[in-house]
């Protein structure tokens, strides 16, 4: 080959790969160390918005149970990409550079309710999903997993799809399974709004409870647990109706108390809970080991 031509050559590779490059977006990973008496839940509240996405954190970081998770621990907080249409991409392509795999582009067409996977328009915003490794445990079926992650039985069939599973009814234990969760978006913190000047109406007795409830438990998750206690306090003697809401009022009631350091407190509202619900289990995902003790020593002191 002549100097000249293998010279054109590669400068024509470079220039290709400055593209590729050029035109993958940067994306930082996000880490976050747990702090004393956080739980897996506080920080999908912080990250996500939603507590229940603490599942996503716990399957994404490898941790097997969450009771064993300490202060100091580095996690990372998982987030969707996303890819900007260029000109003669294909959804083929953009599996392949993102999810290392050609065959997950009618995935990613669902995922993106995408009706023509062919005719993709420059400039269109491609969502990448984030990739949650699952090993099948026994008596586990693609449904129950698909309504663990994904809160409806209908996903079975996209976690089918994207795993290439052709027999879905003979799930053999052990199989590790990805599945692509594309609702994991870090959300911003947003300036909270001047406060009017008119008084605002006092809602029905019921629904104030409610509101009291609601910002009880969203300010324990953000950690303010005096104001926790505060509204909670406020929903409990606002006469809440339902016996969930009674229940939960107790419940995070004493998950603040825990966080105050306020033991007995923390035992009482856990009583109180459970004379409503005296079925009552927490979920370690959703709770600290320091929670799961006061309340497992009430529990047994129950039965």
């Amino acid at each position: 080959m002549k100097p000249r031509m293998l010279g054109v050559m590669t400068k024509s590779l470079g220039f290709i790969t400055l593209l590729l490059v050029l035109t993958t977006p940067c994306h930082a990973t996000v880490y976050h160390t747990l702090r004393k008496g956080e739980s897996l839940a506080i920080v999908a509240k912080q990250y996500y918005g939603d507590p229940g996405k603490a599942i996503f954190l716990l399957e994404y970081n490898g941790v097997r149970d969450p009771r064993t998770v300490k202060p100091g621990r580095r996690i990372v907080i998982p987030e969707v990409k996303f890819h900007q249409v260029q000109r003669g991409d294909t959804l083929a392509l953009i599996a392949k550079r993102y999810l290392n795999d050609a065959k997950k582009s009618r995935a990613l067409a669902q995922l993106n309710r995408i009706q023509d996977p062919k005719s993709l328009t420059p400039g269109t915003k491609v969502t990448i999903p984030v990739e949650i490794l699952h090993t099948v445990r026994k008596g586990e079926s693609l449904s129950s997993i698909a309504k663990r992650y994904y809160g409806h039985f209908d996903a079975s069939k996209l976690i089918a799809r994207y795993n290439g599973i052709k027999d879905p009814i003979n799930l053999e234990v052990g199989t590790r399974l990805i599945l692509p969760i594309s609702d994991l978006h870090i959300v911003k913190k947003k300036k909270s709004p001047s406060r009017p000047s008119a008084r605002p109406s006092t809602p029905p007795r019921g629904r104030e409870g409610e509101a009291f409830l609601e910002k009880g438990t969203s300010d324990y998750f953000m950690g303010d647990y005096i104001g926790s206690v505060k509204n909670l306090k406020k929903a409990v003697a606002s006469g809440l109706t339902k016996n969930d809401d009674i229940s939960k009022a107790h419940r995070f009631l004493a998950y603040s108390y825990v966080a105050l350091n306020d033991r007995e407190k923390a035992k009482d509202s856990f009583r109180q809970a459970l004379r409503v619900d005296p079925d009552l289990q927490l979920d370690p995902v959703y709770v600290s080991p320091k929670i799961m003790e006061v309340f497992e020593e009430v529990k047994g002191g129950e039965e």
